[in-house]
């Protein structure tokens, strides 16, 4: 099993209608990748386009690639990528932020060629790696990756549903991946194919990680059963679990999950958190120095663990080419 850590490297202020996006949280990088190269732990920062246009971040990330210190990937921002559309829900900065899922292809396909010709321009390598924001993300956005020469993606929540969540007016909400494996798979189109590897998102208490049939039937029913809300209150509140450093995480439950994803066999484990998470009060996560230390600490402890149990790190699209060779 492998390690991989992916950074949704984003505007500081992506819920903020109608105000300029800026990028402070940038700024904050440096720390967060020595202590990465510290463990020999090599990150895919995943970009938004707001990113490519901001000088110091080209600067920064460049001489990353440059020195093979991390890979750059891709982060589609619909909202915040050209080209843009009068209608509500399709203009710059929209107050709908709508997932990449519910665009119309063509649109869709001008916007992931937009964002990796500007990632290509700003950072001097053509990006082979995706995430969708809000993880939008179906069989459409995996044509369009295909075409664009990408080779993996990391857009899939098992386990999770996002259909609640609205994005386009008057549309279909998020994709649902209650029903989806934490194991990486393949998308193929006439002999070309798009690895997906998912964030691992698994149920780490008995008995759902002892089926992932029953683990799925009670995420998907769970807010329609007295029993299973009852169940969830006093035993599964904290079911599934993410790969994610959030204020709620332990190293104990970042533990459980290893030790669940090793009983599992799944070949990669991938983390994820958003690159606001590393500035002070940029995130609602992380309101202010204290909390910063805090994730730093249960960072580093992780990384101790990692390299004691000799869980090397690889970037994603380290990963898929493992995956086809």
């Amino acid at each position: 099993m492998k390690f991989i850590i992916t950074i949704d490297t984003e505007g500081d202020n992506q819920w903020d209608h109608g105000r300029v996006l800026t990028v402070e949280n940038i700024k904050f990088i440096s720390r967060f990748q020595d202590l990465c190269e510290k463990y020999n732990i090599k990150p895919t920062y995943l970009v938004t386009s707001e990113i490519c246009d901001d000088e110091y971040s080209q600067v920064l990330f460049s001489g990353y690639v440059k020195n093979d210190r991390a890979e750059i990937g891709a982060h589609l921002h619909s909202w915040t990528t050209p080209p843009f559309l009068t209608d509500p829900g399709y203009t710059e900065n929209d107050s709908n932020h709508s997932f990449a899922s519910e665009l119309p292809y063509p649109l869709l396909s001008k916007k992931i060629a937009f964002l990796t010709e500007q990632i290509t321009s700003s950072f001097g390598v053509r990006p082979t790696s995706f995430r969708s924001g809000r993880y939008g993300f179906n069989e459409q956005v995996a044509k369009v990756l295909v075409d664009n020469k990408y080779l993996v993606d990391s857009s899939v929540t098992p386990f999770v549903s996002w259909v609640e969540h609205r994005g386009l007016p008057q549309g279909a909400g998020g994709p649902d991946f209650l029903d989806f494996s934490p194991f990486p798979y393949s998308y193929d189109f006439s002999g070309r194919s798009l690895t997906e590897i998912p964030v691992t998102i698994v149920p780490t208490k008995f008995p759902l990680n002892r089926s992932h049939g029953l683990a799925r039937f009670y995420f998907r029913n769970v807010n329609d059963s007295y029993f299973l809300k009852v169940l969830r209150r006093i035993w599964l509140a904290d079911q599934p679990v993410w790969l994610r450093p959030t204020p709620e995480m332990t190293l104990r439950l970042l533990l459980k999950l290893v030790d669940e994803s090793e009983r599992l066999t799944l070949p990669f484990i991938t983390m994820m958190f958003h690159s606001s998470e590393l500035m002070p009060g940029c995130s609602k996560y992380r309101p202010d120095e204290h909390s910063i230390e805090v994730l730093y600490s249960l960072l580093e402890d992780f990384f101790i663990v990692l390299t004691e149990r000799e869980i090397k790190s690889v970037t994603l699209t380290d990963a898929a080419k493992d995956m086809k060779s």
